[in-house]
């Protein structure tokens, strides 16, 4: 049953982990310039390209956690976007910008992006053209995701369990990921006993796994500073073995 049910829904549930990790910005909801509402020092080029790549970044973020088919391969961007774009800001308040200028910036790349997307007809072709060099950008500025083990993945899936349940119950959503979680620390613990632990050894280690996740979802991020994808890999349906 499991394994039926990670198959099915392996990607409804990558997009309500990253909506678990997507924190709010400037950019949530559609945004709409008015004729001398949004002002700002002149930007330089490279400024110019962070700013719009920022506005690209959370848009994108946003999409994911609706979960838009056309962004489901895109790694992703909930906290590395985020923390690019705070990067953004900081490096253009070091120049004598106030916030409310950096917000406008940012606003206004975004109010664009609208604007090119409604006139091309095609908002998902307008993001992927523009991903690769972001993509770039983003790589150079902030290091990449951290790649979870099988324990730390099954640690990160019980405790996003945890915190839907906290909120909503039973629901849905709490029931795949608490499915999830099963699969997952069912397996840290076929895959620690191989390696020659005793059960009480495995239950040592996966404890001491639940700390660290838990002291990295306590840092801006949270979980999202994970590569979640990894984890879905390692709770993919095992190939059944014929003898």
């Amino acid at each position: 049953m499991a394994y039926k049910f990670l198959k099915k829904n392996n990607k409804a549930l990558k997009c309500a982990l990253i909506g678990l990790t997507l924190q709010a910005s400037v950019f949530a909801g559609p945004i709409h310039a008015q004729d001398g509402e949004l002002t700002h020092p002149p930007l330089s080029a490279p400024d110019r390209a962070a700013v719009r790549c920022s506005a690209i970044f959370a848009i994108v973020a946003t999409e994911q956690a609706r979960g838009n088919p056309a962004l489901a391969e895109v790694p992703s961007l909930a906290w590395r976007g985020r923390e690019y774009m705070v990067r953004t800001g900081a490096r253009l308040t070091s120049a004598s910008w106030t916030r409310e200028q950096v917000a406008a910036a940012m606003k206004e790349a975004v109010a664009e992006l609208q604007t090119r997307a409604r006139d091309l007809g095609d908002p998902d072709a307008l993001i992927m053209q523009s991903l690769p060099s972001c993509l770039t950008l983003l790589d150079a500025e902030v290091g990449p995701l951290i790649e979870p083990n099988l324990p730390q993945c099954a640690a990160i899936m019980r405790r996003s369990y945890e915190e839907v349940h906290k909120a909503e119950g039973l629901s849905d959503r709490a029931k795949d990921l608490l499915t999830l979680a099963t699969v997952l620390e069912s397996r840290a613990r076929r895959e620690l006993a191989e390696q020659g632990r005793t059960s009480a050894e495995s239950d040592a280690i996966i404890a001491l796994e639940q700390e660290a996740v838990a002291k990295i979802a306590a840092q801006p991020g949270g979980v999202g500073r994970y590569d979640l994808t990894n984890c879905f890999e390692l709770a993919k349906p095992e190939e059944k073995k014929h003898y």
